[in-house]
Order: structure tokens, then sequence, then C-alpha cells
């Protein structure tokens, strides 16, 4: 079991041990499940209150500790410093699996791992150690960037590229044909050829169960440094911003465009063709109908400024009332008309 001293965790989180500096943690815990030798992440004095004076903590710095701990301008940033060294999780070691499946004519870098019985097709190429899980599928052409991570069932399709430092969760399918049809006089449908592909820059990561369809022509791009959640669904011709984030089960449309630095929450939606601006933020089940200028929290169905969207629900929840005050004042009306 790795334990490190409370000073070193200050020294890798840029933080400030107090008490017993030299106290070794072997991990880090939550207030709900605090352990003596684990480094207890607290966001507020609530929470510091629950947990016994023994517990060492890594609080913010504008709290008081009369204990063993680090304190950090940032404890969550200091999170992903730390909890990367307690991870029993390990990457396979370089190798080829003889069950793997290599086409003719790929370009296979040093340092890179392929797990049993994964195909790469003819002339794809993968990075330098990057690893690939059990049954992944690289497809025909396909390019794969250096120290990229491909988990257990991904599908990269033919010609995608994939950047470096890219994590793709298992059950990400990239590269599958875009949703394009076309109804013929007859009232049938008709496929229309899906022929672009999928561009994904660097240090992206694409959650599980996920969808990224390649473009109808040219390219749906996902840009620099953007983290995509959970069953979500990037639709073709697509141009994803870099930076930006989208939770889990949100949806954009075809040859829509997000801005640099947007934030999409949970389940919500972006029409195609729209136009989402730099450093926007959409609410969780909004709905993106019409284009979004830059820096804008938008939230509702069909999706409007935030603010905006709070006083019409408030206006919503007063229908009730106001429309109960309307039959007793049209009951007062009826009742004097009759009298006359």
């Amino acid at each position: 079991m790795k334990t490190i001293s409370l000073s070193e965790a200050a020294k890798i989180t840029g933080g400030m041990a107090v008490g017993d500096a030299e106290r070794a943690i072997s991990g880090v815990c939550s207030p709900d499940d605090p352990s003596d030798d684990k480094l207890c992440v607290i966001w507020d004095l609530a929470a510091l209150a629950k947990i016994p004076d023994t517990i060492p903590v890594l609080a913010v710095k504008d709290i008081v500790l009369n204990r063993d701990g680090v304190l950090h301008d940032n404890p969550r940033a200091a999170l992903a410093d730390l909890l990367p060294l307690f991870d029993r999780r390990r990457l396979p070691a370089p190798g080829i699996h003889p069950a793997a499946v290599i086409g003719e004519g790929c370009k296979i870098g040093q340092g890179v791992s392929i797990g049993p019985c994964c195909v790469v097709a003819d002339g794809a190429q993968i990075g330098e150690r990057t690893v690939l899980q059990a049954n992944v599928y690289v497809g025909g052409g396909a390019v794969i960037g250096p120290d990229s991570r491909l988990e257990a069932g991904v599908a990269v399709h033919d010609f995608v590229e994939v950047g470096r430092g890219v994590i793709l969760h298992s059950g990400a399918v990239i590269g599958c044909d875009g949703f394009g049809h076309v109804r013929t006089r007859d009232g049938s449908w008709k496929k229309i050829p899906q022929i672009g592909t999928v561009i994904i820059e660097d240090d992206v990561e694409i959650g599980p169960n996920s969808t990224i369809d390649r473009a109808t022509f040219g390219a749906t791009t996902i840009r620099r440094g953007t983290k995509l959640g959970s069953l979500l669904h990037i639709a073709h011709n697509c141009d994803i911003g870099a930076d930006s984030v989208f939770a889990g089960c949100s949806a954009i449309g075809g040859s829509a465009k997000i801005g640099r630095g947007a934030v999409v929450a949970g389940m919500a939606g972006v029409s195609d063709h729209v136009t989402v601006g730099e450093g926007v933020t959409i609410a969780g089940r909004a709905g993106v109908t019409k284009d979004v200028k830059d820096g804008l929290t938008v939230s509702g169905f069909p999706a409007q400024e935030h603010r905006a969207e709070n006083r019409f629900q408030a206006s919503l929840r007063r229908v009730k009332d106001l429309s109960e005050r309307l039959r007793r004042l049209e009951k007062l009306l009826s009742q004097s008309e009759g009298g006359r």
C-alpha cells in the first residue's frame, strides 16, 4: 500500500501542511467515510464539525485547522493531483496480445499495448505508448495519436483521426455514419452516404457509450481539451470548441457549432445548424433552438437567457392563483348582473 506524508502531499498539490507534517496517509476519503490513515476532503465548516479530531483533512486555506492536514486554495484541484498516487489500476505492459488481429500496412508505435480480441484494420496507425484494451476496433486508415487510451469495446471507424493523450471510455463509437436520409417521391427514405470523417484533437476525453458521427462530407471536429460525458451524442458535421465540457445525455444536432469553453449540462440539447458562442452555459434539460451569443447562460425550452427564463417560470407558478381569482371575479360579476 502506497503512503505519503502530509508534507509530501502539500508539495505535490502546492498546498501547505499543518499539524504533524510527517504523518503518513494511504489515500483520500470523504467526510461520510472518514479514516485515520486517509486525507479527508472537506468543503466547509459544517463538514469539518462532523468528523473526529484525529482525522487529517484537506481543506480550503481560509479555514483555521487545529488538527493535522493540508490547506489549499482549491481542494478540488488538489484532488486531481493526489488521486492518481493512490490509483490501484495500472496500464498494461507494452505488447500485442496473440489474440489481436493487425491488418496489413499498419504502423504501430513503440510502447503500444494492444489487448486480446482487438482488431486494427489495414493501414491504421497507432501512436507511441497508446493503449488499446480488449475488443477495441480501429478501422482502416484511422490514426490514433501517442499516449492515448482506448478502453474495452471502443470502436473507431475508418479514416477517423484521434489526437495525442485522448481517452475514449468503454463503448464509445467514433465515426459511425451520420443520420442522413432524404424522402423520395414514393415516400420512402433514401440514405445519404456519409463520406466525411471525425477529427478528435489532443487531450479530449469521451465518456462511455457516447457517439460521435462522421460528417456527410468534411469533418465532425472535437477540439482540444474538450471533455464529453456518458451517453452523449454529437451529430454529423458539428464543430465543438476547445476546452468545452458536456455532461451526460446531452445531444448536439447536425452542423451545430459550439464555441470555446462552453458548458453543457445534463440532458441538454442543441438543434441542428445552431451556433452557440464562446463561454456559454446551457442549463440541464434546456433545448437550444436558435443562436446564443458569447458568455450567456441559457435555460428552459425553447432556451432563453437564464434570468428571463426564471421570470417566466415564476409567472407560470402564479397562473393557478390568477385563474382562481378570475373565476371569483366572474362569479361576483354574474351575481351583480343577475341582481339588476
